[in-house]
């Protein structure tokens, strides 16, 4: 008898664990590789109404001196807008990106300059990574695999750019399973060259709509080919607002 109702509670402990283990699995399963991508996206400022943070960037390039600016980044859904509060010769300059488009501006302009999201700013980093992110809908992205980042489960993505006016050709991009929040990326040129690498801190907190949305607190970027150069990005003063009509305008990126 006592052996029978060992092999009952047996039974029921391993239907228990199959079902918990299913329904993880189906909750893994229902999400693709762009549902998982998008989810990633929210915690570097894309695909939400309204979100403002500062950004500190410290950076070194080709053996040059240290490079420190800052800037107050205003983004909302595809938009974003990185005004420069240091140093004070770079103040009142203006980054603009609407969509996959960024400008150039400043008061002392008579009209705002189309630049490139791939131009080097501080250290490696480029333009478009002091931008909201956007990646669900700058790349096509299938998951790879999984595996573990610092001991965390991780989707494994490639991701390759739908066109060529995005900041990278092609990413390797590892996401949280428990978290969809990025832990680091893999950086490769059209040819399929790594020149750089990046790894990620989620150390801030955003409400929206009640719940907790972790945020970026740190974009460490590393140089893979000249080993010397690297950019570390701090966020900071981060928290939800909501913006005029006017704040992503082209035509208002001059004014003072």
């Amino acid at each position: 008898m006592q052996c029978y109702k060992k092999s009952i509670l047996l039974l029921a402990s391993l239907l228990v664990a199959s079902a918990s283990f299913a329904v993880g699995a189906s909750a893994t399963e229902t999400l693709d590789a762009a549902q998982i991508v998008a989810a990633s996206d929210r915690a570097r400022g894309g695909g939400l109404s309204g979100v403002q943070w500062t950004i500190d960037i410290t950076g070194q390039d080709s053996g040059g001196p240290i490079d420190r600016r800052t800037y107050m980044v205003r983004a909302s859904g595809e938009d974003s807008l990185a005004q420069a509060t240091y140093p004070p010769r770079e103040a009142g300059s203006r980054l603009l990106q609407n969509g996959r488009s960024m400008w150039f501006g400043k008061p002392t302009l008579t009209k705002p300059v189309f630049i490139s999201t791939r131009q080097k700013m501080v250290g490696p980093a480029s333009n478009g990574d002091i931008a909201s992110t956007n990646y669900a809908k700058d790349y096509d992205a299938t998951v790879l695999r999984t595996e573990q980042v610092n001991g965390e489960d991780a989707y494994v993505l490639n991701l390759v750019a739908k066109n060529k006016f995005v900041t990278y050709d092609r990413i390797v991009y590892y996401v949280s399973v428990s978290h969809l929040v990025p832990l680091k990326a893999e950086f490769y040129t059209v040819s399929g060259k790594l020149f750089k690498t990046a790894v990620f801190e989620m150390n801030n907190r955003l409400d929206i709509d009640g719940k907790a949305q972790p945020f970026i607190s740190k974009m460490s970027i590393q140089d893979t080919i000249e080993k010397s150069n690297f950019s570390l990005l701090q966020y900071s003063e981060v928290r939800t607002k909501q913006f005029g009509a006017d704040t992503f305008n082209l035509g208002s990126l001059n004014r003072p």
